[in-house]
């Protein structure tokens, strides 16, 4: 349409994703800690999960929105739209993160979370030459 117009209800959200139908977005609020999803039908937003999470990506059907969660434990976690399900998909506890200017998840084809792993400057060993 060659149109730029604002979501109604969108002040204040951000790192916005569209569904793959393109029927809805999931986003941010920034003065809570919950998911929101927009209904381009109905043009309003709902509050799906309450949830600190980021990095959101949708399943390649559309069912799911999968987030990284850091609070209490750090974990994939993935967001069934139809009845509002909070799952743990992945514990990464153990698992060092990284990234170019933070942590990152990605999605693979198949719907398996892509995610940058650290194995740098942890682990530092010494060792001892001798020239022959």
């Amino acid at each position: 349409t060659n149109q730029i117009s604002t979501l109604p209800g969108s002040k204040g959200v951000f790192s916005p994703r569209w569904s793959p139908d393109g029927r809805h977005l999931v986003a941010l609020p920034l003065a809570s800690r919950s998911l929101m999803l927009f209904d381009f039908a109905s043009q309003k937003w709902e509050e799906i999960a309450k949830i600190t999470c980021g990095f959101l990506n949708w399943s390649k059907g559309g069912d799911y929105v999968y987030c990284l969660h850091e609070e209490d434990q750090p974990s994939v976690m993935r967001i069934r739209i139809r009845d509002r399900k909070i799952e743990r998909v992945a514990d990464l506890k153990k698992f060092r993160q990284t990234g170019f200017y933070t942590i990152w998840l990605g999605m693979a084809p198949d719907d398996s979370p892509l995610l940058l792993r650290d194995t740098g400057t942890q682990e530092i060993y010494a060792l001892d030459w001798q020239a022959p």
